[in-house]
């Protein structure tokens, strides 16, 4: 009984070495016909980020209406998105006025900062810093300023209606308007 346990461990022992041969056999002498999976670096990927297209209102070279242009943004979080529009807001309305004395201040302040931004359902709340309203001269420049940015935001879906904050803190006014409702789109401005 001893010997037939030992021969049958004998003979699967073989077979298996058998077969284990053929399937080496068959890898080594197939090594050009087994394809190889290739393998980059990650220097030789090139990242493929989308973008997409949004509508900005900037005052008109005459400073006194808003004008629609579209712009191309990367594709990311919301509030990513949020701030390059403003950015771009900013870049777009590098205006220079001249006052009574003839000296010349900004438009729109470049120092001018979105400290964050707050989506609510189809609300959006902009939190600018204080030092908004440190070149507004005039109610008309107030107003194109804020409708600059109600009319852009509102140009996006996910947005209805927008609320400025100064600083975290809702305000009555920055200078001239009201900022304690929120603000709806208005094209005729």
């Amino acid at each position: 009984m001893k010997d037939k346990k030992n021969l049958i461990i004998l003979g699967s022992s073989i077979t298996f070495l058998l077969i284990s041969s053929i399937f080496f056999y068959k890898y080594v002498t197939m090594e050009n016909e087994i394809p190889i999976k290739k393998i980059t670096n990650s220097k030789n990927i090139q990242s493929v980020t989308s973008t997409k297209i949004v509508t900005i209102y900037t005052p008109n070279d005459s400073l006194n209406r808003l004008i629609s242009s579209d712009i191309e943004i990367t594709n990311e979080d919301f509030a990513s998105e949020i701030r390059s529009i403003f950015d771009h807001i900013l870049e777009k309305s590098n205006y220079q006025i001249k006052d009574e004395e003839d000296n010349y201040y900004p438009f729109m302040d470049s120092n001018i900062s979105l400290l964050n931004s707050y989506h609510v359902g189809n609300k959006l709340y902009l939190n600018l810093s204080s030092n908004v309203t440190d070149t507004i001269k005039t109610k008309e420049q107030e107003l194109l300023i804020v409708y600059s940015l109600v009319n852009t935001y509102t140009s996006l879906d996910e947005v209805k209606r927008v609320k400025i904050l100064i600083n975290d803190v809702e305000v009555n006014k920055l200078k001239w308007y009201n900022l304690r409702n929120f603000y709806t789109q208005n094209l005729d401005i």
